[in-house]
């Protein structure tokens, strides 16, 4: 009996490299973020010659390019000066200011122990190996608001880093990316007016700027003669309705060619668009931010789209007070839908479902 996967290579496919639909892919140009990749680069540029830098607040809907641009600035800039030390950290993962610093820390060279230290001691090493080398480090703070949730007032760690010129004589460039307008109005004021020198907005791509960036996308994920003008329309379309998201427009467009691919087409078409984007949800889950998809990935391997406040908050691991907080907004924008329950050992909780 022949292989399965020597008789799947023979199959073929009408992918060249699909990766370059992939959400982690990072391109070498951004059509239509032209100008916001260059407002991000004048606010860091000084940072490459050894000056301070200027610190900038983005907001936008997901899917309008703020992340994939912060990161393209972030390399540009590593391949331009030594001087800048570009640092990515998603405040959903690292959401203390003890992981975010410890981060930084490891990125200038210094291994924490597993002991454990304390910030204070932290913030020695990184000042030291910032003198020492004279190094900026640049800080692209990813879901940002995260660390305005919490309890345990995390976003301290924003003080450290934007005052670091006057209490450290160091400078520390921030790059912060945020869903939400109304993040900067919860800051601290002598927090906001460091870090909000510069603000800038992504606004959502309309449908021919969906349609240029799918036509580049494609052009590196399939063959020439698998591209379909239409199919990318439609794609672009999908996207263009769900908020003028980038991201769902590419996702459609590569589990479309995944299902030509399985039906053993040569060519992309309409009808292999139409076919996976029918299994698209009612409701626009795919446009949530990092912190709200996971809150929705979770329910959705329950059998009733259904868990209880404290399993949640079990499950992702976070902060009660801040996944609350999310648990409240899917709420009230209609995303979940919430029961308040008596539970015999514990009393009262709530209980969430997801509204399809």
């Amino acid at each position: 009996m022949a292989n399965l996967f020597r008789s799947l290579e023979n199959e073929g496919s009408i992918f060249k490299d699909e990766r370059a639909l992939l959400p982690e892919f990072l391109p070498d140009v951004l059509p239509h973020r032209e100008k916001e990749t260059k407002e991000i680069a004048l606010c860091v540029k000084p940072a490459a010659s050894g000056k301070k830098p200027e610190n900038i607040v983005i907001t936008g809907p997901p899917g309008t390019g703020k992340t994939t641009c912060a990161k393209f600035v972030r390399n540009e800039l590593s391949g331009y000066s030594k001087h800048a030390l570009p640092v990515y950290i998603n405040c959903w993962e690292f959401n203390s200011r003890h992981s975010i610093l410890s981060k930084l820390a490891e990125k200038l060279g210094h291994f924490l122990p597993r002991r454990g230290i304390s910030v204070d001691e932290i913030l020695e090493r990184i000042v030291e190996a910032c003198t020492k080398e004279k190094i900026i480090p640049i800080l692209v703070l990813d879901e940002v608001d995260s660390l305005t949730a919490t309890v345990r007032n995390e976003e301290n760690v924003l003080y450290d880093l934007v005052r670091a010129n006057e209490v450290f004589s160091i400078n520390i460039g921030v790059i912060a990316l945020t869903n939400s307008r109304e993040f900067s109005s919860k800051l601290d004021s002598r927090v906001r007016s460091s870090l909000c020198q510069r603000s800038l907005e992504f606004n959502p791509y309309t449908p021919q700027q969906l349609k240029d960036i799918l036509r580049e996308r494609a052009k590196l994920a399939f063959i020439l003669s698998a591209i379909d003008e239409d199919a990318i329309a439609l794609c672009a379309a999908i996207g263009a309705k769900r908020g003028g998201d980038a991201r769902i427009a590419i996702s459609v467009l590569w589990r479309a060619g995944k299902e030509a691919d399985k039906k053993g087409a040569k060519k992309l078409s309409v009808e292999h668009v139409k076919s996976v984007s029918a299994g698209l949800k009612t409701k626009n889950y795919e446009r949530l931010g990092e912190i709200e998809e996971k809150i929705v990935d979770f329910l959705r391997t329950k059998k009733d789209g259904s868990a209880m406040s404290g399993e949640i908050y079990e499950a992702l691991n976070g902060s009660e007070r801040s996944l609350r907080n999310y648990l409240n907004k899917l709420e009230e924008t209609g995303y979940l839908s919430g029961e308040d329950v008596n539970l015999p050992t514990r009393g009262k909780s709530r209980k969430f479902s997801l509204v399809e």
